[in-house]
């Protein structure tokens, strides 16, 4: 008996060794293969060594190890001793212009959330939907809607319950994800937006306004909370207390803590400290200009004593987190990028420092730049995760993120939508943004129309950092009118205008023509409805360029000394979108100087208060013209 039941086993043996291995997958041609890395899915705590990583098309399809797969008909990426994570998310961010997606790309950031959006974030998202703009994948609100008065210009002011729904409605038409409330709105603003943002099916999310309280936007349905607003907020004392934590579990709403934008602002008062800042190298030098406490409305009166509590504050505020962490709250990565000295991309990797710094460990930390995001914007797998069927956003690290979250700061590839991205290249692209060293290098030369009376070349500086050029050409037409040609390059925001100014018509091409029709101005846009301006008779129409200076110096030609005029204008601003806004000035004749007349002024452009002066050359072109806003002072000084 032992024989037999040992040749059954020879028997077995024998059997099981002649069983054919199981079948490869195998991949297609066009599929990119990630081969031999450890993988950190993010849809589970742990890791997954020596895997493949398939990407096919914007999606991944397969996720195995990597004996188990045949990958003969793919591109093969050879990734031993590496990591991959899915791609970073930060979700709140104020871009304005697209320079900066290089450097959220170069960061393995493959998401961003814009918190202030308007028609450019609209046009962005369509490219990077129609695969034309290599960028992250962006979720933008529409303009910040506040009360009156608003905190920043360019936002949707509304007043009344009706404004407010109505706001909500026009944003969700125009296709922005989510409404973003803010700090001045009332309570009865508040709730109507609240309750129209249910009605259209259309998220809200931002500050906790003034009016509204904490404990009402726990209860009304806000997506996130920015900031801890509400809970330790700015200029404010705290409101932190285990039952405020646990409403705010039980009301299932998200905080974007960003803790590196707090933690910047509070050690502003020493700006050498702050020049070893990540990436800081490739930060245009007018937006450092910008980012200085002096140039900055909401820090020109900080106290020593002011920054000193606000690092005391900042305790609290990664003491909180650690709090709603523990308890369950539900919490999302973001950075403020756009504030100073949070440089977009970069800051991502100083946010997820100081989430660890706060309590959290680091997988806890990855979750909120990964799937958290993704079920925030209520697509729960969609991305963030490295699943199959899942947004093809990769990012291949050195070492193991989840022993060092800095390990995520450098990453040698970047998969955004199944695209791969060397560092080498992206670093590449960084360096080719740099602007040229002639501005108009590709612009057409300034033709005359009928007589030449001038040429002017000008700096445009904010503070002392040159932040763009202009260059104008004014001719006298043969109707013994006058026009203005000329072209503006600008670094901050980029943006390039190449315009044609009469007294009563401007056009700047490609995106805008705006003419007088009586006590009306009409704006035409290249793109979008028209736009409309009551306006006096004589109201100049101004192109925010060195040629409304040109009108302004003509009307005022016969002022004598210490007299003053007052005149109107409609302004044609570009900040955030195309926009029409009354502006009413009042001009005082001062004593000429150097051959050149010179005036001052002061007065509103819509609700914003202006002072300066300016003065005119013997040509008739403006000689050097100086604007104070609440927010800075511009100067455009002739060159030539």
């Amino acid at each position: 008996m032992r024989r037999i039941a040992l040749a059954l086993v020879v028997l077995f043996v024998a059997c099981k060794g002649d069983k054919p291995a199981a079948k490869k997958e195998v991949l297609q041609a066009g599929d990119l293969a990630l081969v031999g890395a450890t993988v950190v899915p993010m849809d589970r705590e742990g890791t997954l060594a020596d895997q493949i990583v398939v990407v096919r098309g914007d999606k991944i399809a397969l996720v195995a190890p990597s004996a188990q797969v045949d990958t003969k008909a793919a591109t093969v990426v050879d990734v031993k001793g590496k990591w991959i994570v899915p791609g970073l998310a930060d979700m709140h961010v104020h871009t304005w212009v697209d320079k900066d997606f290089p450097m959220y790309l170069l960061n393995g950031v493959t998401t961003i959330r814009d918190m202030f959006g308007s028609p450019q974030h609209l046009a962005w998202k369509k490219q990077i939907q129609e695969g034309t703009l290599d960028a992250p994948t962006l979720f933008t609100a529409g303009p910040i809607v506040d009360g009156d008065p608003p905190v920043w210009p360019g936002s949707a002011v509304v007043k009344t319950a009706d404004e407010a729904r109505a706001v909500v409605r026009e944003q969700k038409a125009a296709g922005y994800d989510f409404i973003k409330v803010y700090n001045n709105l009332s309570t009865e603003a508040y709730d109507a937006i609240a309750a129209e943002a249910k009605a259209q099916n259309i998220p809200f999310a931002g500050h906790v306004p003034k009016a509204a309280g904490l404990d009402k936007v726990l209860a009304s349905g806000q997506r996130t909370i920015e900031h801890l607003d509400g809970y330790v907020p700015f200029g404010e004392e705290a409101h932190v207390s285990p039952d405020i934590i646990a409403a705010t579990v039980k009301a299932g709403t998200w905080n974007c803590p960003t803790l590196v934008v707090t933690e910047r602002f509070a050690h502003l008062d020493n700006l050498a400290g702050l020049e070893s800042t990540a990436g800081l190298q490739y930060v245009a030098p007018v937006v450092k200009e910008r980012w200085n406490p002096k140039n900055d409305f909401r820090l020109k009166s900080w106290t020593p004593e002011m920054f000193a509590q606000a690092r005391a504050k900042n305790d609290v505020r990664r003491k909180l987190v650690a709090d709603l962490q523990k308890a369950g709250a539900k919490l999302v990565l973001g950075t403020d990028t756009g504030n100073p000295y949070v440089v977009p991309g970069f800051a991502v990797h100083d946010e997820l420092a100081l989430l660890v710094k706060s309590g959290l460990t680091p997988w806890q930390a990855l979750r909120m730049a990964t799937a958290a995001p993704a079920e925030l914007v209520g697509q729960p797998g969609a991305f963030g995760t490295i699943v199959p069927g899942a947004r093809a956003d990769l990012v291949v690290v050195d070492a193991d993120p989840l022993r060092d979250i800095g390990a995520l700061a450098t990453p040698s590839r970047v998969v955004v939508r199944g695209k791969m991205h060397e560092r080498s290249a992206m670093l590449a692209a960084l360096d080719a943004a740099k602007p040229p060293a002639d501005p108009y290098a590709k612009l057409p030369a300034l033709e005359a129309e009928g007589e030449k009376l001038a040429t002017a070349n000008y700096a445009i500086e904010m503070g002392t950092t040159v932040i763009g050029h202009e260059r104008a050409l004014i001719s006298k037409l043969a109707d013994k009118t006058f026009a203005v040609r000329g072209q503006a390059v600008y670094d901050m925001p980029a943006l390039v205008l190449q315009y044609r100014a009469t007294p009563d018509a401007l056009e700047i091409a490609d995106v805008v023509s705006v003419k007088r029709e009586g006590t009306k101005v009409i704006a035409k846009p290249a793109k979008g409805a028209q736009l409309e301006l009551a306006t006096a008779a004589d109201a100049v129409i101004a192109p925010q360029t060195i040629a409304e200076f040109v009108w302004y110096a003509t009307r005022l030609s016969s002022l004598k000394v210490g007299a003053t005029k007052a005149l109107t204008a409609a302004e044609v601003m570009m900040d955030n979108a195309l926009q029409l806004v009354p502006a009413s000035f009042t001009f005082k004749r001062l004593d000429d100087q150097d051959g050149r007349r010179r005036y001052e002024l002061s007065g509103k452009n819509g609700k914003l208060d202006v002072t300066g002066q300016f003065s005119v050359d013997a040509d008739g072109a403006p000689h050097v013209v100086e604007i104070t806003v609440p927010w800075g002072k511009f100067v455009t000084k002739r060159i030539d």
